[in-house]
């Protein structure tokens, strides 16, 4: 089955929304037609204004968005935020799906001709080093870590996230869409420069 375009998956959504918000009685194809139409239409409008010339107007839409109970306007919102030109709306968006992540995830890359801790590191990591986010203050975007060797802080400052643990650091910083990338500095038997990943969506 190919996959569906984020257009499509708003869509099939909204229509599963329109399904729970009527009676099962009046659920008709004329009315879901209509629900989805109705919805389309917000969705346009909203993508045009976080597209708008208008600064303010892009953020005030984001704003407004990321705040929605509605799973669709909160995908557009990150889906335009993360791929938008406007660091501004970039860096709200970061902010906003990090508090929302629980544990992060750095998918390591290859290393050529790793050295023997770098290979200790890998195998026990299983080549993607993990820590939970135990808190996150977005005011400050201070966060704490923990995990067995992961305790630390970090800083999440416009675009980048920084980390400090026991023996890594690291310092990512977003690339295309919603992803981060950047490297992990550690110590001890896990010596060694690690580029990685960090996949938010």
């Amino acid at each position: 089955m190919s996959k569906l375009s984020f257009a499509g998956r708003c869509l099939l959504l909204l229509a599963m929304s329109a399904c729970w918000s009527l009676p099962q009685a009046e659920v008709t194809a004329e009315a879901l037609k209509q629900q989805i139409q109705e919805r389309s239409g917000k969705i346009k409008e909203f993508r045009a204004m976080l597209n708008d010339p208008d600064q303010t107007v892009r953020l005030a839409a984001l704003d407004v968005m990321l705040k929605s109970d509605d799973i669709a306007m909160r995908e557009l919102a990150y889906g335009v935020g993360f791929s938008s030109a406007d660091e501004t709306m970039r860096a709200i968006c970061l902010s906003n799906k990090f508090a929302d992540q629980k544990l992060i995830s750095v998918k390591i890359a290859d290393i050529p001709n790793p050295s023997d801790s770098q290979k200790k590191a890998l195998d026990e990591w299983g080549g993607i080093y993990t820590f939970d986010v135990s808190s996150y203050d977005e005011k400050t975007g201070q966060f704490k870590t923990s995990g067995s060797y992961r305790k630390g802080t970090g800083q999440i400052n416009g675009t980048r996230m920084d980390v400090s643990q026991s023996y890594c650091n690291g310092t990512f910083k977003l690339g295309d869409g919603a992803v981060l990338g950047g490297e992990l500095g550690c110590k001890g038997s896990w010596a060694g420069t690690f580029e990685g990943q960090i996949r938010l969506q």
